[in-house]
């Protein structure tokens, strides 16, 4: 089966197809068998200090082994929304946004903030045009009562927050029928598999030739040079560096799309829920494949590149897999579009003004504290 609107609605309207997926083989760009720095979690409170990372088992074929998470989906989320907002800077896509002007940074928009149009520096920003609360605003009020009942209110505000999930937590609103919570559509991650721990070497270079012992007096007492960041360190292996890499067999990125938690939102019923629907699959779809097109650099030393991937695949309740075959942004770009349309021709709103904000001038002001 083609990607295409016509393909996506007949997907859509059978219950039977539970989603799609995709699985995509990763190799370091430095090649097969290079090393990768894997992401550091914070530590619990009252445990040592130092960095965490995620070990698990996984059983491939008759083997048990071991794998470290590279990119956890809340990371993959964020990849997926910087994906989408490359193509709408790029006019390839429309999205409503808010956009939220911070002093010494710039703008921001509500798809870089942790919680998008949920997050706090939305909720207690003010309009730009005229100084009023947005919490106040017909727009919160709207994207604040939208459920899993009805969720068109949301869609024509902020449609992402249905794809990739949400929780408005600093509202106060009662949960009822979801309000306000909003599970995840798509979803995303990299493991390291067959993975170990590799030693690292550290050390420092002093052109000034100082040793690290040495005691002096810089401005804050007299300390050693190694506690103020001078002096020579003679390189070393140390087996318990806070900070490790990992070798590994390969990496393995696995992204989803749920039709089945799409299907459970309604958007006034009828073909408004079909539209609705349809354009939210066509979104996910779209934001996975411009993440797997722009995502490969992860952090510093963990680039990766796909090696070879599955075709994606539509699966359904007993029954064999089916292959969805041109699934690339160029095209997931023209049903979104096409999706677009049918959705304002079901009578649903779609905002595509941007929802110009100041952030709160308390928040601006402690930016400019010199002791953050």
């Amino acid at each position: 089966m083609e990607l295409s609107l016509g393909s996506l609605v007949r997907l859509m309207a059978d219950p039977a197809v539970r989603g799609a997926s995709v699985t995509r083989e990763l190799q370091p760009l430095g090649g097969p068998g290079d090393v990768v720095a894997p992401p550091t979690f914070a530590q619990a409170e009252g445990e040592e200090t130092g960095p965490r990372y995620v070990w698990s088992k996984r059983r491939i074929d008759d083997a048990v082994v071991d794998t470290c998470l590279l990119d956890s989906p809340a990371s993959q989320a964020n990849r997926v929304e910087e994906a989408l907002l490359n193509l709408v800077r790029s006019q390839l896509l429309e999205l409503p946004l808010h956009l939220l002007e911070v002093p010494e940074i710039g703008l921001l928009t509500d798809l870089e903030l942790p919680h998008r149009t949920y997050d706090a520096a939305v909720g207690t920003s003010t309009f730009k045009s005229d100084g009023k609360k947005w919490e106040k605003s017909e727009i919160a009020k709207q994207i604040r009562s939208a459920s899993r009942k009805n969720a068109a209110s949301l869609l024509e505000h902020s449609p992402l927050l249905l794809v990739l999930g949400g929780w408005d937590s600093h509202s106060g609103t009662a949960a009822n029928a979801w309000q306000g919570r909003h599970e995840k559509a798509v979803w995303s991650k990299i493991v390291a598999v067959d993975a170990y721990r590799m030693s690292r070497p550290g050390g420092r270079l002093d052109p000034m030739g100082l040793p690290s012992s040495l005691k002096v007096d810089l401005g804050s007492g007299s300390k050693k040079l190694s506690e103020q960041g001078l002096g020579v360190v003679p390189p070393s292996m140390d087996e318990d560096h806070p900070r490790l890499v990992i070798s590994m067999r390969q990496a393995e990125q696995r992204s989803v799309v749920s039709f089945g938690v799409i299907r459970q939102i309604g958007f006034g019923g009828g073909k408004k829920d079909e539209a609705a629907r349809v354009y939210l699959a066509a979104l996910g779809l779209l934001g996975l494949v411009a993440m797997h097109r722009d995502g490969g650099h992860l952090r510093s030393e963990c680039d990766l590149v796909c090696h070879r991937a599955t075709d994606w695949q539509i699966r359904r309740d007993n029954a064999p897999d089916e292959p969805l075959s041109d699934v690339t942004v160029e095209r997931a770009l023209t049903v979104t579009a096409e999706a677009l349309a049918g959705l304002r021709a079901a009578g649903l709103a779609f905002r595509t003004e941007p929802v110009e904000l100041t952030v709160h001038k308390d928040l601006a002001a402690a930016m400019g504290r010199g002791d953050l």
